[in-house]
């Protein structure tokens, strides 16, 4: 046999070899049942609040750290806070056309996107974060059904009860015309202009400057902002009403969500269930924070009499009334979901 047959022979030796062998190791997988490995999913999580805001490190960090733990490191949400992905009114936009996989928005920073979301806005509907979280719980998927149908609805609650910060000296419902006011939705929009006052839109992390600079004469805002926001250093006054909670969503890009494995898609839901009673246990408690920081800052609370009360609360009714109308006038089931919404409220 010559030189060149014989390295030929020794090549289709090998080549026969590794053909033997690699059959082995496929038929030893099969053998074992064994699957490759799933592919790490990351998910981006953006949203507005600082790195120091108690939601992020209380909440939202520890929450991240969960599911990359429970899920062995197959989900890995890398989260973005203080607006480091895009502003807040632009979060929805970006999760629904990719750029973002998921985020944490203010629902009103979208105005009109989510009608029937506004009702958990309602004035005067909750007397506690914690039960304003726990009826928005129980509303996830009638909302996921109707306003969140192009993106994933992973978590709705909202912030502490607001009061209105101010920087005049208001004790009647007469007194807030003519004032420029920080509207935190379409809902109060409609409220200003009934009162007499101008509506100026801005999200809170402007609020600090605007006050600041008289842009606004005061705002519906959560006494945790005096905190957290350090609003403390630029408001004066507080008027003692109870008005609302705001709606905090968290929603992720379908196709992002569909990465997910079945089994990891029901760990992050069972640790999302953890939050209406923690975030709403975390807004109450800062609730107090913010009024103690009040009390120390020597920022003066003003209360309204039991009449100014009873016309604030005649012109409040009659507008979610009309509110309501309008969405069923768009073929909405506002006054249907409402009502749900007081039985939860009842229950909580």
């Amino acid at each position: 046999m010559n030189k060149v047959s014989k390295k030929l022979s020794i090549f289709l030796t090998l080549v026969m070899l590794l053909s033997v062998l690699t059959g082995c190791a496929s038929k030893g997988e099969e053998a074992s049942g064994e699957t490759p490995a799933p592919t790490p999913v990351t998910v981006n999580f953006s949203h507005f609040m600082s790195n120091q805001h108690p939601l992020h490190t209380n909440i939202i960090v520890p929450f991240a750290e969960a599911v990359l733990e429970q899920t062995e490191g197959r989900v890995d949400i890398k989260v973005y806070p203080n607006n480091e992905l895009g502003a807040p009114s632009t979060t929805v936009d970006q999760v629904v056309g990719g750029s973002l996989d998921m985020g944490l928005t203010l629902a009103a920073y979208t105005p009109g996107r989510f009608p029937l979301t506004t009702i958990l806005e309602f004035p005067f509907m909750f007397d506690s974060s914690l039960q304003g979280n726990l009826v928005a719980a129980d509303l996830r998927q009638d909302l996921q059904d109707t306003d969140y149908k192009d993106m994933q609805l992973l978590w709705i609650g909202g912030t502490d009860i607001a009061k209105v910060l101010i920087n005049k000296p208001v004790s009647t419902v007469d007194g807030l015309s003519g004032l420029k006011l920080r509207s935190p939705g379409l809902i109060y929009n409609d409220l200003f202009h009934k009162l007499g006052a101008t509506e100026l839109s801005l999200p809170v992390s402007d609020l600090y400057d605007a006050m600041d600079r008289g842009i606004v004469d005061g705002s519906l805002m959560s006494p945790s902002a005096l905190i957290s926001f350090k609003l403390a250093e630029v408001t004066d006054n507080i008027i003692d009403l109870d008005v609302y909670m705001n709606p905090l969503i968290i929603v992720m890009n379908k196709d992002s969500w569909a990465k997910i494995s079945a089994e990891d898609q029901q760990i992050i839901e069972a640790l999302l269930a953890e939050f209406p009673e923690k975030v709403g246990t975390q807004y109450d408690h800062e609730f107090e924070l913010g009024m103690q920081k009040a009390a120390e800052t020597n920022i003066n609370i003003l209360s309204f009499s039991d009449e100014e009360k009873a016309e604030l609360h005649a012109i409040t009714d009659a507008l979610k009334e009309q509110w309501l109308a309008d969405m069923d006038g768009k073929g909405l089931p506002g006054n249907a979901t409402y009502e749900k919404a007081m039985q939860f409220v009842e229950q909580h």
